[in-house]
């Protein structure tokens, strides 16, 4: 990517996050985006051709700093039931968090399926791997693979609004069924 594209690229990234501060991503315009970050409209379009595929890379860049905390949190620590559930919790926040710009993204069904190849998503379930297999020593690496992959995609726009809107689960009856699904007492 060209220089001043990548710069036009952070600085509206930048401009979305800080008017999300003080506005609702359900009111908020592409123009009012592109006159706050001082370009042009065509500019904006050129790098984002709607405001769901601004809130995907919105969810990305966060995506990865989350993974990139956690990341740098596992490796000073062996891994243990109580990190995980410390990764759950943290990750369950994150849903909440971002949740509004998770439904603009859901909204566009493509999104939601480049998610499973995106090296994110690689990273994301790499993270889990790392959590599962010490607490899992006689499960198989297809086992954990598998678990791990079905922990996001569980946690995943739909599902997630769902647990929490349809079935009336909190943070933390979803962290204690997560945990018990994933054979780790919830009480460590």
């Amino acid at each position: 990517m060209r220089q001043d594209a990548q710069y036009n690229h952070q600085k509206i990234l930048t401009t979305a996050t800080h008017l999300l501060s003080t506005q609702d991503i359900a009111t908020m315009k592409m123009t009012d985006i592109a006159h706050a970050a001082g370009i042009g409209v065509g500019t904006l379009y050129r790098n984002y051709p709607n405001k769901s595929a601004l809130c995907l890379a919105l969810v990305y860049d966060r995506l990865r700093v989350f993974i990139t905390t956690t990341q740098a949190q596992i490796k000073q620590t062996p891994p243990t039931p109580a990190t995980l559930k410390a990764v759950l919790t943290d990750y369950l926040a994150f849903r909440d968090a971002n949740q509004a710009l998770l439904n603009t993204i859901s909204e566009v069904p493509q999104a939601g399926q480049d998610f499973y190849q995106s090296p994110l998503f690689q990273q994301l379930t790499d993270l889990f791997q790392k959590l599962l297999t010490p607490l899992h020593p006689d499960w198989s690496a297809q086992t954990i693979v598998f678990r791990s992959d079905m922990l996001v995609a569980m946690l995943k726009s739909e599902m997630y609004a769902f647990e929490r809107q349809q079935r009336g689960l909190s943070n933390p009856d979803l962290l204690h069924e997560l945990l018990s699904l994933l054979e780790v007492s919830p009480a460590d």
